[in-house]
């Protein structure tokens, strides 16, 4: 793999750090104890395999290069959950919906502006995250990224 882990994190927060319903972001090394201004995305490293396809170690034609698969989680804290779920909500799919469109953007290489990002594909869920003792409505993308 030519580019790390810090690189793609980065390069896919600042990326997403476009969307316009974000007060803040933070890469992997960048996170905090407590989550002080909301909306607020992190992005870390979940999992990575090697030859994800299990077939062989080496991408055809080129046996000098190896596959990966990295899944990289961006959490998206919309709102502190309090007293209003209906404008909490409307605050999460407001997000989602920038965050979409931020990933339908990425359709031509380099993705996320980092040579060595082959192909990605992602998902989301809607999630009560608990942070430091609060409770938080939000979203977890799932970033699958094929590496080599």
């Amino acid at each position: 793999m030519s580019i790390t882990l810090a690189q793609i994190c980065d390069a896919i927060e600042s990326t997403l750090d476009n969307s316009t319903t974000l007060t803040r972001s933070q890469s992997y090394d960048e996170l905090t104890e407590g989550i002080h201004d909301t909306p607020l995305l992190q992005v870390y490293p979940q999992s990575g395999v090697q030859d994800p396809d299990g077939t062989t170690d080496r991408t055809t034609f080129s046996a000098v290069v190896r596959q990966t698969e990295i899944v990289i989680h961006a959490d998206y804290y919309a709102a502190e959950r309090g007293a209003s779920i209906g404008e909490e909500m409307s605050r999460l799919v407001d997000g989602i919906d920038a965050m979409t469109e931020i990933f339908e953007g990425q359709d031509q290489k380099p993705y996320f502006g980092l040579e060595g990002i082959k192909a990605f594909a992602w998902r989301w869920e809607r999630v009560t995250f608990d942070y430091g003792g609060v409770s938080y409505v939000g979203a977890r993308f799932f970033i699958t990224l094929r590496v080599f």
